[in-house]
């Protein structure tokens, strides 16, 4: 073909090519434009009705933009909402889960029967009733001297809009569910929805007189897995002991509206810690249960006369642990102390300061980590694996707490370290000195480890997979000590545990020394204790758990795992039967190691926590344990546990229990057979036989087969005839040479076969 050819035929290509794929980009621009329009074009109401007195549902033709449900934007959204009547919302609009375009509106006290119109960023007017529906509450409850809680129960049929939103979904937990367009739930039950209480108030009434219009305490209603949000008198008022009060509402009918006001304790301050220079963490001595911290404020007086003040972070608080920042702009000063003062006598008066500067810093991760930030890095002694002894004893903890394993620098950071303890008492107080040091507080963490799956991989062995999608992250893949050799799995996250892009994971920290319970349908149970350095392997998040020495899973029974340090989601699963490993040869390494191919690759470090019996053709036993981490593919390494191996002695391989079957493998070759001397020669003139030097092609011996043509290991012996008479003098037949002598005794044996012939 000429150039000129090879370039209209390119050109041909490229053309058709083009013509190929230009019918295809045009449709998604089309669609990018439209879509832009769609975007920018008004919502519309499809669907409105009243669900109760506070709480409108209503339907648009898509979903709304991210702008029209942000909670920073809720004075621009109230202007998108034109009542009638003097009706307003007063909460952003929240889609319903599992819905593309159903929103939980909350608005002002509506009145029953009165017609009002709605039009939606001035589009069509809408027009609903007034719904004479009040919300359904149980029970009311004094929980401190200035504060009630109204409670309601799903059980009644009502539930908090916080349960039933995808907003809410991924931090609910079991207690996120869906309902349809007719607020009924997949088994068919229908739910009065409680829409955001903000702006609400009910009325107090005493026998003594006493009227009062309590407020909703933001971020109540829904927490603590419970429906009770909490109502505070105005400011400096409280509860009268002995007092009766009563709670009217024009939103809520209760049914159990009456309690009789007792004295009641303030909360107890136990210490206060920096977090940063706006913010601090106040402990309590006790945990309240609930969030009595809502709402609530201190003064703090510094040293140098300055005085600030910080509220509560809603939803903060952790057990006895809340977190509070400081208002108005103001910055927290570490060099100094400040008196922590609370405001309106909700918590009493102590000698806690804040900024007693300390060693370092402690916080509960979860109930098996700690994170510790030090002034400076530690020493390599203070957090090398050898040492592990001399560093459990660095840390002194009070009620039976310590450290399970070294303490592991976070990568990305100078002095951050995850620590590994052992199981913590949620909501417990616990103190540690480290080297001396003066004592530090902190909680001991609810939170267990978010496990998604179990599973078995072995007769004996069964894992717990967690995944970092689901916001869990093993240590392996975010400290500075294995950051190296964990390739693309290696990431950075900060100190609040999150990443670059501000996702939020718990820390799953050393397993050393862990258990989980295995619990039967068959009522077997067993406790199976961590198989080490699987935690993290084959690019997995999935740690072997395996049953004591001797026991197997039985076939067909089901097991769910329980743990105090772990919440596994799906926790159960049917034990089958599995095959064993099979053993296909060993390859010695030195006299204390070598490497066990299987006849193939079993995908997970199944070798980890095994041993072998090798036993010495001269009577010798020893023990091999397979090296952590060793595995490549099909191979593993083993180390012997005593003892050195021979280079003249063969070993038969076999498993130490029922993990794998090894037929006929060994390890070793056996040393060379003596010289073999021609029979019909005297001694001083016999003619000697020696293998050749440098020859690695040596013939191989044929199998010997049993009666079951089954293979049969035969000693050396008992191939090789025992002297020299015992050779055969005449007939055809070869004389028997040992196979390992090489090819200079075959010659010999032909020579005299010969020798024999012509003799005749």
């Amino acid at each position: 073909m000429t150039q000129s050819k090879k370039v209209l035929s390119s050109i041909l290509v490229a053309t058709t090519i083009i013509a190929g794929v230009a019918p295809q980009v045009l449709p998604i621009e089309a669609s990018a434009v439209e879509s832009g329009t769609k975007t920018a074009s008004v919502a519309e109401i499809t669907e409105l009705r009243s669900l109760n007195a506070m709480t409108l549902q209503v339907k648009f033709d898509g979903t709304l933009p991210a702008e029209d449900v942000a909670d920073s934007n809720l004075a621009a959204i109230k202007e998108h909402f034109k009542f009638s009547g003097g009706l307003s919302i007063v909460n952003v609009p929240r889609l319903k889960s599992g819905s593309t375009d159903t929103y939980i509106v909350p608005v002002t006290i509506q009145n029953p029967g009165a017609t009002y119109t709605l039009s939606y960023k001035g589009g069509a007017v809408q027009t609903f009733t007034g719904s004479n529906v009040k919300v359904g509450i149980r029970d009311t409850n004094q929980v401190t001297s200035d504060t009630f809680e109204l409670e309601s129960f799903q059980a009644d049929g009502v539930v908090d809009y916080a349960n039933i939103i995808a907003a809410y979904a991924g931090g609910r937990g079991d207690q996120a569910f869906v309902v349809d367009d007719d607020n009924k739930n997949e088994a068919g039950k229908s739910f009065q929805v409680i829409s955001s209480l903000r702006d609400r108030s009910v009325t107090l009434t005493g026998t003594n007189g006493d009227v009062y219009t309590a407020n909703y305490v933001p971020f109540t209603q829904a927490s603590d897995r419970r429906q009770a949000p909490k109502f505070r008198l105005p400011a400096g008022e409280t509860l009268t002991p002995g007092v009766t009060y009563t709670v009217t509402s024009n939103w809520a009918t209760i049914a159990n509206n009456s309690f009789t006001a007792r004295a009641m304790a303030p909360l107890t301050i136990d210490s206060a810690t920096f977090v940063d220079e706006t913010s601090f963490k106040l402990t309590l001595a006790a945990d309240p249960g609930m969030d009595l911290l809502a709402g609530r404020s201190v003064r703090l007086k510094g040293t140098d006369g300055s005085e600030l003040t910080a509220s509560y972070r809603f939803s903060s608080r952790q057990g006895t642990t809340g977190t509070f920042d400081v208002t108005s702009g103001g910055t927290l000063n570490s060099a100094i102390a400040y008196e922590i003062i609370p405001q309106n006598n909700w918590a009493a008066t102590t000698n806690v300061t804040l900024g007693q500067k300390a060693a370092y810093k402690v916080e509960s991760l979860n109930a098996i980590t700690l994170q510790i930030i030090f002034p400076e890095a530690l020493s390599a002694d203070e957090v090398t694996d050898s040492n592990l002894d001399a560093i459990k004893k660095n840390f002194v903890f009070s009620d039976g707490l310590s450290i399970v394993n070294v303490p592991r620098l976070k990568s990305g950071s100078k002095s951050t370290y995850i620590v590994p303890v052992t199981v913590q008492q949620p909501g417990k107080t616990y103190t540690l000195s480290y080297k001396g040091t003066p004592v530090e507080t902190f909680v001991g963490s609810s939170a267990k480890i978010n496990m998604r799956d179990s599973k078995q991989v072995t007769n004996d062995t069964f894992e717990l997979e967690s995944f970092q999608a689901d916001g869990v992250v093993d240590y392996a893949n975010i400290i500075a000590a294995y950051a190296g050799g964990r390739g693309n799995q290696a990431f950075t996250i900060d100190d609040s545990n999150r990443d670059a892009s501000g996702k939020q994971f718990q820390v799953i920290s050393s397993l050393r020394d862990r258990s989980v319970k295995l619990t039967g349908s068959n009522g077997d149970i067993y406790t199976a204790n961590y198989v080490p350095f699987t935690q993290a392997s084959d690019r997995r998040q999935a740690p072997k758990f395996r049953l004591p020495a001797g026991e197997e899973l039985t076939p067909g029974v089901t097991y769910t795992i329980t743990s105090d340090w772990a919440d596994i989601a799906n926790a159960s699963f049917t034990a089958k039967e599995m095959a064993p490993l099979v053993i296909a040869k060993a390859t010695a390494i030195n006299s204390k190691s070598f490497e066990l191919t299987l006849d193939k690759d079993p995908g997970m470090d199944l070798l980890a926590g095994r041993q072998v019996e090798l036993k010495g053709a001269d009577g010798t036993t020893l023990v091999a344990q397979y090296r952590y981490s060793s595995r490549q593919s099909t191979t593993g390494i083993f180390d012997l546990v005593s003892g050195e191996l021979s280079e003249d002695i063969v070993y038969t391989i076999s498993p130490i229990g029922s993990w794998a079957t090894a037929t006929n493998v060994t390890l070793g070759e056996a040393a060379a057979l003596p010289e073999v001397t021609d029979p019909d020669k005297k001694p001083d003139k016999g003619v000697i036989v020696v293998p050749e030097n440098g020859n690695n092609n040596k013939p191989t011996a044929p199998a010997l087969v049993d009666s079951e043509k089954n293979p049969v290991a035969k000693t050396p012996e008992a191939i090789t005839s025992k002297n020299g008479k015992d050779l055969p003098k005449t007939g055809d037949t070869i004389p028997v040479i040992p196979m390992t002598a090489g090819f200079g005794a075959v010659l010999v044996g032909l020579y005299m076969l010969l020798k024999r012939k012509f003799a005749k």
